[in-house]
């Protein structure tokens, strides 16, 4: 391993105790995909109800603490996505123009649209939400800050993985009409799947 690696994988470690995946998800951004109008993937009304409900209770499990919540939020992700992983369809999509990566984030368009979504949320899911949001941005930033990239497509790669992770947590809680209108480029810049490297 090169030594910009194993300085990033120290970076990495350091800005991540506790859960091994807290806080990041690239496969994440396929969620926001996958909400709007003109998707590849056809999702029905249930498993959006199903995973607003899975993330509403990581986020009132977490106690307090946005990387021990982030690991279930993680899970509630992971498992909306399973069903569709499998399909020739999700294939077609990942190794399309389609697939799209965020390589940074629009600060006031997410806190927007992290309003609009804490809307619809009881006092302390909203402060929940709005703290595990707040601690991915701040995690990335600090390593962004600090960290040596090979490339800016290693870094692209990279920081979309807590990018995705914010932008589909935020889009659980918005209003289907809202959340089919809005495009995973609202949320900030984005970048091609294949061009970013990204291979699952």
């Amino acid at each position: 391993m090169r030594p910009t690696l194993f300085l990033l994988a120290g970076l990495a470690l350091s800005f991540s105790v506790g859960p091994a995946y807290a806080l990041k998800n690239i496969a994440a951004c396929d969620i926001v995909a996958f909400a709007a109008k003109d998707s590849p993937i056809a999702v029905t009304d249930a498993q959006w109800l199903d995973y607003r409900a899975a993330i509403e209770a990581a986020l009132a499990k977490g106690s307090g603490d946005p990387r021990s919540a982030s690991a279930d939020v993680v899970a509630a992700q992971t498992s909306f996505l399973a069903s569709i992983k499998g399909s020739a369809a999700y294939q077609d999509y990942l190794a399309g123009d389609s697939c799209l990566l965020m390589s940074k984030l629009d600060a006031s368009v997410v806190d927007a649209l992290l309003e609009e979504a804490a809307k619809s949320l009881p006092e302390r899911a909203t402060k929940a939400l709005r703290d595990i949001v707040q601690a991915s941005r701040t995690q990335i930033d600090r390593i962004e800050r600090t960290a040596r990239f090979r490339s800016n497509r290693d870094k692209t790669l990279f920081a979309a993985q807590y990018y995705c992770f914010v932008a589909a947590t935020i889009a659980a809680f918005l209003p289907p009409d809202r959340r089919a209108e809005i495009a995973l480029e609202d949320f900030g810049e984005t970048a091609s799947c294949k061009e970013a490297g990204r291979t699952a």
